[in-house]
């Protein structure tokens, strides 16, 4: 995505916004700028043909304290590009504007290939068309840029076929994770916290669980994980009451209740006290909040990693 500091950016230099990224000739080279929560990006299409010039390059960028003078969090030079992470906060506009001050006359002097250097050949492109490929646009020629995209469509196929995970060892691995988690779950609740740091610890064992147990690397991963998540912070809850449930069972045994008589107590407890069901829904529902909270992250990182490479043709 991309928001209006950015958008006015763009605008400065003659650039485009399109599927959620600004993108063009920024100062004779091909430039993307996207954002998110905290955090903005700018991506610079190009390369340094010459090693001697790219060694020169990082060293003139090792050189300043970007991050104090620029709130630069990231800066990585790969074989077809430069990513640069920005911490976003009030004052991080006029920050990117005095880094791009700095950082575009470096760019020329040490020989980075320009905007219309096509990214798949090499070679100048005199007319081509803009595209887009995970996040990054760049110009490239016509031609080089049908071929980017069976390259793509190829790639994704090819991953498909080789997966032999199924969805549902994927989902056994996941329940027995999250059957783990339920497990601490119910601890913490039994001392009387409520903590996301567990949530993570689900989400982390059914991942790992679904890995070790071959499930599919696709879309439907992020869903079964949610699902584990979830049946996880259920089940610890109710673990949690099914637990104190039998301390006082044992405390009470004139009562004639055995531990046998435990989820039978718990019923119809819950269908006789409207006040124990709201307690219950209450637990689970701070617990699901908390547990959100807590695997957000790793649901995001997930639908990524499962996520089919996409290239397609800007306006």
């Amino acid at each position: 995505m991309i928001g209006s500091a950015f958008k006015k950016l763009a605008a400065e230099y003659g650039m485009k916004v399109d599927h959620g990224v600004a993108y063009g000739i920024l100062q004779g080279y091909a430039a993307t700028m996207c954002e998110g929560s905290g955090w903005k990006r700018i991506v610079f299409s190009t390369r340094f043909l010459d090693p001697v010039q790219k060694t020169m390059f990082m060293d003139a960028i090792q050189a300043v304290d970007v991050k104090k003078e620029y709130r630069v969090t990231s800066l990585t030079v790969t074989p077809d590009g430069v990513l640069v992470d920005f911490y976003d906060n009030p004052g991080t506009m006029p920050k990117i504007r005095g880094f791009l001050a700095w950082f575009l006359p470096l760019l020329q002097q040490h020989q980075a290939t320009a905007w219309n250097v096509c990214p798949e050949c090499g070679y100048e492109v005199a007319t081509g068309k803009w595209m887009l490929n995970n996040g990054v646009a760049s110009y490239m020629h016509d031609a080089c840029a049908a071929k980017a995209v069976r390259d793509v469509e190829g790639s994704n196929e090819r991953r498909k076929q080789e997966d032999e995970g199924t969805y549902l060892k994927g989902a056994i691995g996941a329940g027995l994770g999250a059957l783990l988690g339920a497990v601490v779950w119910a601890i913490v609740l039994l001392l009387g916290y409520v903590a996301s740091i567990v949530g993570v610890l689900i989400g982390w064992l059914a991942n790992k669980g679904y890995d070790l147990l071959h499930g599919k690397k696709a879309k439907g991963k992020v869903v079964i994980l949610i699902i584990a998540v979830i049946l996880g912070v259920v089940i610890g809850t109710l673990g949690a009451e099914a637990v104190s449930c039998a301390i006082e069972i044992s405390q009470y045994p004139e009562s004639g209740l055995t531990y046998a008589d435990v989820p039978a107590v718990i019923l119809v407890t819950l269908l006789e006290s409207p006040e124990y069901g709201a307690y219950l829904v209450k637990n689970i529902g701070m617990g699901l909040l908390f547990a959100a909270l807590g695997v957000y992250w790793l649901v995001f990182r997930t639908a990524k990693e499962v996520a089919d490479e996409k290239i397609v043709e800007l306006k």
